[in-house]
């Protein structure tokens, strides 16, 4: 949704001055929002080809499967 819509429509609900800021206040928070989002995404995506990297690593000296059989994980 972006700031004319959101003006518009709470326009209809009050006065134009009110309207105005609270549609400034929710697009800004809408894209910090949605900018934290991108972020979080960006970064599980690194975390998640990083995870991959070791696991390849530890498949490359057979050591997967033995990591996988210890509890905690620790070679």
């Amino acid at each position: 949704m972006n700031y004319n819509k959101i003006k518009e429509i709470l326009f209809k609900r009050g006065k134009l001055g009110k309207a105005i800021i609270h549609a400034m206040h929710t697009t800004e928070t809408y894209k910090y929002v949605r900018d934290e989002l991108d972020y979080l995404q960006h970064s599980r995506n690194l975390l998640r080809d990083e995870l991959l990297a070791a696991y390849e690593f530890l498949e490359r000296y057979d050591l997967f499967e033995i990591f996988l059989d210890d509890k905690e994980g620790l070679i």
